[in-house]
């Protein structure tokens, strides 16, 4: 029976050892699975890629109004980020695992609507402040002299407050796919980002087509309509599924022992932990829309996202896939396996990270230009994303394995750590940013440096801690060796692949998005094959991993 598919788990069958060995038990084996995840992933995240190419070509690179929606979008989608991609949904899914295991399904029901009860009422109470802290702002933003800047923060305000419900949406939706993957149902929860991402492109279709002639701030009020019923539609397309597993069930039932309480609780520090990155992200908009001209919101958001793409792929399913087990090893105390399981999750994630960032780093000008040289998006701007999305690649790495890391802590119930590292690693982002873009005038590519040299900062300083401060095991000897033969091979990828789209560009002549998209395709499958070949030269373990699975897969 397929996964989508399997009944939900029976209370009678878990594991004598308790709630713990039952999640060790349950989720054995979830780091294969994390290709399953991305895979599931990838038709939701093509389509958020033709989203993102239908806007820009509506839009442009220099429209004051997209640069605002784009800063009022960035607030809702901050919480998105800590809650939609781990924190909230693997809290609920400690506890909802243990409900299960320990007390039945209809017991772990009564939890599951226990908490989306209490986080419905915590997510309306934020969504209402903000919009009153947002209507407080307007007499700072009258401040300005400078007239388009008094219209982006008039727009951002205004466009702010038509978006901020989406964070209930989204957030419930989180919390519905993870009670949903406990009882073993991963069909809807795959589906429904899907489902959501059809939708906002038929909004962004119908603004194209009906609306065209229709002044630009009308436009935008409308597609922030669309975005609410793109997430209304996410959530609504769960329903069912959660009927059929049981989720409704435990109405009438008392969830005792304040279960909802401590899921909101978990989750806060698992988002405050692992959000450093996506903070960062967010304060580099804020300033974009500040200190940069026309448009430079608009080029480090797209810049943002394409590098989001291959990260949301490795790292991030990668991360949520072995969490629970990292959580219970360490509940535990088998903090031998703990490391183990930290280490070689870091190592099969740099397999993969190490080749993308480079590929990206390489191929940044024609990937630009293939994605977004269309409509009203013009040159100018290829030439500002392209330096922008090649230096946001260097952060690829350090970002997912900052994640990783932090979960590590946090299956040891240290929390303080990884949020004091994320406070400076904000502080020091927010410096950096003044003083690139401020003080040398650097455009949007100081804010995407500040960014990785703040993710590799807070990859430093949070590593040395899982031995002195978690005492787990040290690293197994030779692990620093084989990241240095996986960068090797990461960087012989790097430069087959520029030299290949090099060798389009000068048979192409000058690259239009046509060019671009066959350099770009060229230069993709010469580095793959390049990377491929430097594994196989230099003996990666992880290469010949995968060269076992596939031959198992065959039979040979």
């Amino acid at each position: 029976m397929s996964a989508a598919s399997d009944p939900p788990p029976d209370a009678s069958a878990a594991p004598a050892g308790g709630a713990s060995e039952h999640v060790v038990t349950r989720h054995r084996g979830l780091l294969g699975r994390a290709a399953l995840v991305s895979g599931l992933t990838l038709a939701s995240r093509l389509l958020g890629f033709a989203r993102e190419v239908l806007s820009a070509a509506l839009f442009g690179h220099q429209s004051l109004l997209y640069d605002a929606f784009l800063t009022a979008w960035r607030i809702p989608n901050l919480f998105r980020r800590f809650f939609g991609e781990g924190a909230l949904s693997t809290s609920l899914t400690t506890e909802l695992t243990a409900e299960d295991a320990t007390h039945g399904d209809r017991r772990g029901s009564a939890l599951f609507l226990a908490t989306l009860r209490l986080t419905t009422w915590v997510l309306a109470a934020v969504c209402g402040v903000s919009m009153l802290a947002l209507f407080a702002l307007q007499p700072w933003v009258l401040e300005s002299l400078d007239p388009d800047l008094l219209v982006k923060r008039l727009a951002t305000i205004e466009l702010t407050v038509r978006v901020l419900p989406f964070l209930i949406l989204i957030c419930l939706s989180a919390l519905c796919a993870g009670g949903l993957n406990v009882r073993g149902h991963f069909l809807a929860p795959a589906l429904a980002p899907v489902l959501m991402n059809t939708a906002w492109i038929g909004t962004l279709l119908w603004i194209g087509w009906r609306l065209g002639d229709a002044p630009e701030i009308e436009q935008l009020r409308f597609l922030a309509w669309g975005v609410l019923g793109a997430g209304a539609v996410q959530l609504l397309a769960l329903v069912p599924a959660m009927r059929r597993v049981g989720l409704f069930e435990g109405r009438g039932e008392r969830s005792e022992g304040g279960g909802a309480k401590r899921v909101l609780l978990a989750s806060a520090p698992l988002a405050l932990g692992a959000a450093a990155y996506q903070i960062n992200v967010l304060i580099d908009g804020l300033m974009a829309l500040e200190w940069t001209e026309r448009g430079g919101v608009t080029v480090h958001y797209l810049a943002n996202r394409v590098q989001q793409f291959p990260l949301a792929l490795i790292a991030i399913a990668a991360i949520t896939s072995v969490f629970p087990s990292l959580k219970a090893l360490g509940q535990l105390e088998r903090l031998g396996e703990l490391r183990a399981l930290h280490d070689r999750t870091q190592l099969g994630v740099a397999f993969l990270a190490l080749p993308a960032t480079a590929g990206l780093f390489a191929l940044a000008e024609p990937i630009s230009r293939a994605l977004f040289l269309h409509g009203e998006f013009g040159e100018a701007g290829v030439q500002r994303l392209a330096p922008a999305l090649a230096t946001m690649a260097l952060a690829l790495l350090p970002a997912g394995a900052v994640g990783l890391t932090s979960r590590a802590y946090f299956s040891r119930g240290d929390f303080r750590r990884p949020v004091r590292i994320s406070v400076v690693a904000l502080l020091l982002n927010t410096g950096l940013n003044v003083v690139f873009v401020v003080v040398l005038d650097w455009d949007v590519i100081g804010l995407c440096l500040a960014t990785v040299i703040t993710s590799w900062i807070n990859l430093a300083l949070l590593l040395p801690g899982l031995v002195t401060h978690l005492g787990l095991p040290g690293a197994e000897p030779g692990q620093w060796t084989r990241l240095i033969r996986m960068t090797a091979a990461a960087a012989i990828c790097g430069a087959v692949a520029y030299l290949s789209s090099r060798g389009v560009d000068a048979l192409w002549g000058s690259l239009d998005a046509r060019g671009a998209a066959i350099a770009t395709t060229v230069g993709s499958f010469a580095g793959a094959g390049a990377f491929f070949v430097a594994a196989q030269l230099l003996g990666l373990e992880e290469w010949r991993g995968t060269l076992d699975r596939v031959r198992k897969k065959f039979g040979r």
